[in-house]
């Protein structure tokens, strides 16, 4: 097996089943042992945001000239860092403080990541691995899942120490194991480091004006991320109020939560396996379609789950929804890489994307919090609205000749001019 690729299997498994770990009663821990209110965990949330925006592309430029294996491994040693500070000490200025610190590690690895596994395994292979890392995580998500229902019923604080500490484990594991063979760091010159952190920064940003499918799709992680912070912070609360979920069963109502995810990531294994083998990584146009497929159902999925009267329609929404969601992310990661023919922009014009999302969510949140405070249904219906611009941006056919490779190098080394 190639080194590369069982790292990322491996990593999958670790940092998703940590994140799943602490996440799933992350929020009834900062409600009951921190003591934040709801408004205090929007502004923990705008936070995390802010930072991101901030940080994404500086990160993405560092790990462009340094090193993408380092910068990887930077970010899963601040994220399990914030997630130990606010475990050991539930304040919350801690937990504004471990925002920023997570979200600065999000920035480290996020464009780093993809940027590394493309050129270590190529682009033809980086479809099928993203796609399987998702079903490793998937898996690991079920432990996660069942582990954090065993040790949250010892101490809530006590799935937030542990995922902590795997985050951490995760970082040594990437400095015995991470192979990075192909990543050719920047020749020192006589330059300075800052300046050639500019140049990095302006030829990726000339790279995606050059390339007009690359600004269509920041557009489209814009809107991604303007939809989704009513979904994420909000579709328990519907299942639970809007349906009276405690009403209609005995069953405690996060027992039945923890079920319903667990079916949709059981599904999400099956679908994502069965894209795998039909998925050419060569085919950007297969992978535009299944872009725009996806991202209707999940349209249709916001509306019916926002406006269903009977809790079984609401569930089905859900799963579709979840599912589609969930293979959306690595198709457009393989998207996004195919329009990059450069690996020394690479992180930092992958980054850029990760910032339109954080700019979406920012842009998002906050409205549609306070749509939600009014009605969970106009929330979701809200989110879908805002989510139909990306099927008329993802119309059409891909333009990947914009700018040919040959071109693309003579912008990175400067011989070209706006």
């Amino acid at each position: 097996m190639n080194p590369a690729y069982r790292t990322h299997l491996i990593l999958s498994f670790l940092i998703d089943g940590a994140h799943v770990l602490i996440w799933t009663g992350f929020t009834i821990y900062q409600l009951t042992v921190v003591n934040m209110s709801p408004l205090q965990l929007v502004l923990v949330g705008s936070v995390l945001e802010i930072t991101i925006l901030l940080c994404e592309v500086p990160t993405g430029v560092i790990a462009d000239l340094i090193s993408r294996r380092l910068s990887i491994m930077l970010g899963f040693t601040l994220t399990g860092g914030a997630y130990l500070l606010q475990a050991l000490v539930p304040t919350f200025p801690i937990a504004v403080l471990g925002a920023v610190i997570w979200g600065v590690g999000i920035t480290c690895v996020s464009g780093a990541y993809d940027a590394w596994l493309a050129d270590e395994l190529g682009q033809e292979h980086l479809g099928s691995a993203l796609l399987r890392g998702e079903q490793v995580a998937r898996v690991a998500a079920l432990c996660g899942l069942a582990g954090s229902a065993i040790l949250g019923s010892i101490a809530l604080g006590l799935p937030v120490l542990v995922g902590g500490c795997l985050f951490i484990i995760g970082a040594a594991y990437c400095l015995i194991a991470m192979p990075e063979t192909h990543f050719r760091r920047a020749v020192d010159d006589e330059r300075t480091t800052w300046h050639r952190m500019a140049t990095t920064l302006r030829d990726g940003v000339r790279l995606v004006r050059r390339r007009p499918y690359l600004l269509r799709l920041l557009a489209v992680l814009f809107f991604f991320g303007l939809f989704s912070e009513a979904w994420d912070r909000l579709w328990q609360s519907h299942l639970v109020l809007t349906f009276d979920l405690a009403a209609l069963t005995p069953i405690a109502p996060i027992v039945l939560l923890a079920a319903l995810i667990g079916i949709e990531m059981l599904l999400s294994i099956a679908a994502a396996e069965v894209l795998r083998r039909r998925l050419r990584s060569d085919d950007q146009r297969q992978t535009q379609r299944l872009v725009f497929g996806f991202t209707a159902v999940m349209v249709a999925g916001l509306l019916i789950y926002g406006l269903a009267p009977h809790i079984g329609i609401a569930v089905i929404a859900f799963l579709g929804f979840s599912v589609a969601r969930g293979l959306i992310g690595p198709l457009l990661s393989t998207w996004q890489n195919a329009q990059i023919d450069d690996s020394r922009v690479r992180a930092t014009v992958l980054s850029l994307g990760g910032q339109s999302d954080a700019l979406g969510q920012l842009a998002g949140g906050l409205p549609l919090g306070a749509i939600g405070n009014r009605s969970l249904r106009a929330a979701f219906v809200t989110s879908a609205i805002l989510l139909v611009p990306n099927l008329w941006l993802l119309r059409g056919r891909p333009t990947l000749a914009a700018v040919p490779v040959l071109e693309a190098a003579e912008l990175v080394d400067g011989s070209t001019t706006n």
